[in-house]
């Protein structure tokens, strides 16, 4: 066999590795259809992970919008519009010296 890289952990011939991908299939097909526990272990742990994974994007993004926030000079009514929705992002024009306008 021939493999790729220093870490050596990818096999390089594909006539070998059609061969080991298919042994492997096979193999494993059959123990998790014996052994079910262990399939449904599998994937819940899976699961978790992509859960706890999700969850951490989220908060990552969630510093980083309000980071953002944070570094506006402009009070919470002035800041910049973060929807993209135009029925929630409109813009009045108001004339006069008052907020009410004249």
């Amino acid at each position: 066999p021939e493999f790729e890289g220093q870490t050596k952990t990818r096999l390089g011939n594909p006539e070998v590795r059609k061969i080991v991908d298919q042994s492997v299939q096979e193999y494993l097909t059959e123990y998790l259809e014996l052994h079910p526990d262990v399939l449904e272990s599998i994937i819940s742990k899976s699961l978790n992970a992509y859960k706890a994974a999700l969850a951490a994007k989220r908060a990552r993004e969630l510093v980083r919008s309000k980071s953002v926030l944070k570094s506006s000079s402009l009070p919470g009514k002035l800041s910049d519009c973060s929807s993209t929705d135009p029925e929630e992002s409109e813009i009045f024009i108001v004339e006069g010296d008052s907020a009410g306008g004249s």
